[in-house]
């Protein structure tokens, strides 16, 4: 296999490592309209799902955080039942929208237009049913609707924003692209050496253009790798546990469920819920049986000395 060809093929791989080969596959998530007072028109549920179907990804994010931005200047009390209706179907657009993949060709240049969007909207989205879930007894008395159904699709929507930052990022970033950089490099001279041998190119041309695309993509990939762990420790775990802790209060195995339907483990969600929610009068019912025993064994251990 000569270089030209190994490169191709480590990229391919490291893509499909980093992407899950492809697209990921949308979130088979509950409809709006399986809230029978939320039944929509046809018309209307045609142009919310055209977003998804018939937009450019880009453009999607964009029509969404318009339709969004609509309702900036509402609160958790000043929603009524029509805005509720609009604001979950355009949740569950945001929701089910693929992320913005990776990109390696070292042929065009890195286009910044899209950034993370994705990210801040999704984000957005769970920071806003997290700030909706303050009033969720006046919002579903007042939208005429059963809170079980309501709480229901809300926290499916956030367990799957989570899992598909949980998935987007990878710890080993940085060491994979930097073993796809020394390939490249190798490329890349080689590339250049038969090109000036073969008097195709000058030696005083300058650098390459491709090189300089490729390598920048390589920082925005891990810029971009950063951003979603920011994101997802910083606001979306706070947000989505703080919600379910208001959406089912005393239901513990209900907390759990949908903790669990975001990707964590049974060992991972105790210290999921102490650096979030912590241990207090509102969230003690969570730390009944062995997840309490853990916590007091943890807070024992720290104050021997033994935990830092």
């Amino acid at each position: 296999m000569n270089l030209f060809v190994k490169i191709v093929w480590l990229t391919v791989c490291f893509t499909g490592i980093l992407c899950g080969e492809g697209k990921p596959a949308q979130f088979r998530l509950p409809l709006p309209d399986s809230i029978s007072a939320f039944k929509t028109s046809p018309q209307e549920k045609k142009e919310f799902l055209s977003l998804l179907h018939e937009k450019e990804l880009p453009d999607c994010y964009r029509e969404a955080r318009k339709k969004l931005g609509a309702f900036s200047s509402k609160g958790a009390g000043d929603v009524n039942a029509e805005d509720v209706r609009v604001l979950s179907w355009i949740f569950y657009v945001v929701v089910s929208a693929d992320t913005f993949s990776w990109d390696y060709d070292e042929n065009t240049p890195k286009d910044s237009l899209y950034g993370n969007m994705d990210y801040e909207l999704k984000t957005g989205v769970v920071r806003w049913m997290s700030s909706l879930s303050w009033d969720i007894s006046g919002i579903v008395s007042r939208c005429g609707i059963k809170r079980k159904e309501l709480c229901r699709i809300w926290a499916e929507y956030g367990a799957a924003v989570l899992k598909t930052f949980r998935t987007q990022y990878d710890p080993e970033l940085k060491r994979k692209q930097a073993r796809m950089k020394e390939e490249y490099d190798k490329m890349s001279a080689e590339r250049t050496l038969r090109l000036v041998q073969e008097r195709k190119l000058s030696l005083f041309r300058g650098a390459d253009p491709r090189s300089i695309y490729y390598n920048n993509k390589l920082l925005s990939n891990e810029d971009r790798n950063g951003n979603c762990k920011y994101h997802l420790e910083k606001r979306l775990e706070p947000a989505f546990v703080e919600m379910l802790v208001r959406f089912y209060p005393g239901q513990a195995g209900e907390v759990v469920k949908y903790l669990k339907k975001a990707g964590y483990a049974d060992q991972e969600i105790g210290d999921l819920i102490d650096r979030t929610v912590g241990r207090d009068g509102k969230t003690e019912f969570l730390y009944k049986g062995g997840r309490g025993r853990q916590h007091d064994r943890k807070i024992k251990s720290r104050g021997s000395g033994h935990m830092k």
